[in-house]
């Protein structure tokens, strides 16, 4: 009786697992690319586009594995007699009604005026929720995939993770009450933004130092839309993180010790 022989021994099996799951490591990949008898166009088109992709993944593990021996961000803010701040780029104001520290990290409640046409973008936040009440004036808001007025006495709340903006529609002042629960950091981030504002420090939406950016982005817990969550999250904290360890929210001090 002759022996049958297995389709495939363990060997050949391991040899093909290695040929295949090789390639999801770039730099292995390139050399058995190249060794083997492609041809040349595949070779130059997997080298060439797979070395940005490569980077890329390796720099954001690089900067989001580092940052995770790096310590939480500090949200504090310093006993401040000020409790309105001003923007004079727009010429408009906030008042810190309730600070997180007065309510135990209960929730922060802050009055913002809105001038004529002024609001934010589309963005979302993850560690709370965030609602709105018009004081004076008309609101347009931006909720997941809906867009509404909020009258005046009326209220909106964008739940975390949940995609918002609001504006101002009308030309005139509006007045805005902004409840965020649980307290995070954004009274810090107003104080800060605003300050750099005044201080011509900004390049149109962006400050003129991106590591101030990394820090208000992180202060406020802010995500901007188009970016997937999974890369978008870990980098912004990381980077925040990263600007912290180095001294950059020293500078940052002025507005809100």
């Amino acid at each position: 009786m002759n022996n049958i022989q297995p389709a495939s021994t363990p060997t050949v099996i391991n040899s093909r697992a290695w040929k295949y799951t090789s390639l999801v490591f770039y730099p292995t990949a390139v050399f058995r690319i190249w060794k083997d008898s492609y041809p040349l166009v595949i070779k130059l088109l997997y080298t060439l586009v797979g070395l940005p992709v490569f980077l890329g993944v390796f720099l954001f593990l690089a900067i989001t594995g580092f940052a995770l021996f790096l310590r939480p961000l500090d949200l504090s803010v310093g006993n401040r007699p000020d409790r309105t701040v001003y923007n004079s780029g727009g010429n408009y104001q906030s008042t810190f009604l309730k600070t997180g520290a007065e309510t135990n990290g209960a929730y922060e409640l802050i009055q913002v005026e809105v001038e004529p046409h002024g609001g934010n973008e589309w963005h979302y936040h993850k560690n709370f929720d965030e609602t709105f009440t018009v004081l004076k004036g008309q609101a347009q808001v931006g909720q997941g995939k809906k867009e509404f007025r909020v009258n005046e006495g009326q209220s909106a709340t964008a739940r975390r993770g949940e995609m918002h903006y609001f504006l101002n529609p009308t030309n005139s002042t509006m007045l805005l009450r902004v409840k965020v629960s649980p307290a995070g950091g954004l009274e810090k981030s107003i104080r800060i933004a605003y300050g750099l504002a005044n201080d011509g420090q900004f390049n149109g939406p962006l400050t003129k130092n991106p590591w101030h950016m990394a820090l208000l982005l992180g202060y406020s817990g802010t995500y901007l839309p188009d970016v997937p969550g999974f890369i978008q999250e870990p980098l912004v904290n990381a980077l925040a993180k990263i600007a912290q360890w180095k001294g950059e929210d020293k500078a940052l001090e002025k507005y809100f010790r």
